[in-house]
């Protein structure tokens, strides 16, 4: 039997914000702090204070699957002023170009280091050329800087451009549908404080939605108290696994009763007698030790005690701990043992 150690007003999930322009991410990170009263709060892929749109918040347990998020894919919508007019042949042949690998240098006000390096274009569509504005979408993979995109493809059409606006779409399987504003989010937070916390609820994504399309590994119980130790997956403590998996695969740990506790990767193709998962997180403190109660004294409800505790010592009262023969206490140290002189003890008798 388990029992639950979550604080009741932990949030543990992720909230998509629609950032406005002005404010830079932390910024807004410092502000859900306030709004939700979370204290952990991190944002996934950093906007630029001119630029909008898709924001993803991770509160709580969430934030260990920042990266995992990182990771995904990027959607914008941009718009891209070149310094001179040039023909429409020419800038749908450039965008061409641009569209699969790609080496870019960072600007240099960014948050990594300026060395060159390769990133993936998935695709670029042109919306609409206006003069000497182009509106285009595209798809492209995580830490790509669209500011860069726009100046490289100005230098090649031979206008020379920049980028003009730039607004997120998605990031990963996060998208603008499940955007909401700060007053949005700042209303739903004052009417959860008053009793109602159904809209405030509604608007926080839970964590496996990350893992939607992650093979499930479901673990037997008699396993879950081990994996909460930080201890790696065999296939005797596998249930079941949901999906197709590889080597490499990252898989989403389910208890039997539908709880994510953890995530990992497959180290097999295939199940074997060897070690089948590399624990990477653990998302659950619900099965931790200090919340384990023993089954077999459930009216006292007396949990089981940290290493270096004895439970005898902690349940019994002071009458009870009386040995019955003589009356002494059984669990004080034998007052007739002394310790042995100083020079035993230093190693300094002879024989």
């Amino acid at each position: 039997m388990y029992t639950s150690g979550l604080n009741k007003d932990e949030i543990n999930g992720f909230i998509v914000i629609d950032k406005p322009k002005g404010p830079t991410s932390h910024q807004v990170d410092s502000w859900i702090r306030d709004i939700t009263g979370e204290k952990r709060v991190g944002h996934i892929g950093t906007l630029d204070p001119g630029v909008s749109g898709v924001l993803v918040m991770a509160l709580g347990k969430a934030t260990k699957l920042i990266d995992i998020v990182h990771e995904k894919s990027k959607e914008y919508i941009s718009v891209m002023r070149l310094y001179s007019q040039a023909d429409r042949g020419t800038i749908e042949r450039v965008f061409n170009e641009f569209t699969g690998k790609i080496y870019q240098l960072p600007p240099v006000r960014s948050a990594v280091s300026r060395q060159v390096r390769e990133r993936t274009i998935y695709s670029m569509d042109i919306l609409e050329i206006a003069d000497k504005l182009i509106l285009f979408r595209v798809k492209c993979e995580s830490g790509t800087y669209i500011r860069t995109l726009c100046t490289d493809m100005g230098y090649v059409i031979g206008t020379g451009a920049q980028m003009a606006d730039l607004r997120r779409l998605s990031t990963g399987d996060f998208n603008e549908t499940q955007m909401h504003t700060l007053q949005e989010l700042s209303d739903a937070a004052v009417i959860k404080r008053e009793g109602n916390p159904s809209l405030f609820n509604s608007m926080v994504i839970p964590m496996d939605f990350v893992f939607s399309e992650s093979p499930k590994v479901i673990v037997k119980n008699t396993a879950v108290k081990n994996i909460m130790h930080g201890s790696d997956i065999y296939p005797a403590g596998i249930k079941a696994i949901v999906g197709e998996f590889h080597k490499g695969s990252r898989v989403a740990i389910y208890t039997d009763s539908n709880d994510l506790i953890a995530y990992g990767t497959m180290l097999v193709d295939e199940l074997n007698d060897l070690k089948t998962i590399d624990l990477d997180g653990i998302l659950s403190d619900k099965y931790g030790e200090n919340n384990v109660v023993r089954k077999d004294n459930k009216q006292k409800n007396i949990p089981v005690q940290k290493p270096g505790k004895r439970l005898h010592e902690h349940i019994r009262e002071p009458e009870e701990r009386k040995n019955p023969r003589n009356g002494r206490d059984m669990f004080r140290k034998n007052p007739r043992f002394k310790r042995p002189p100083a020079k035993i003890r230093k190693g300094k008798n002879k024989f």
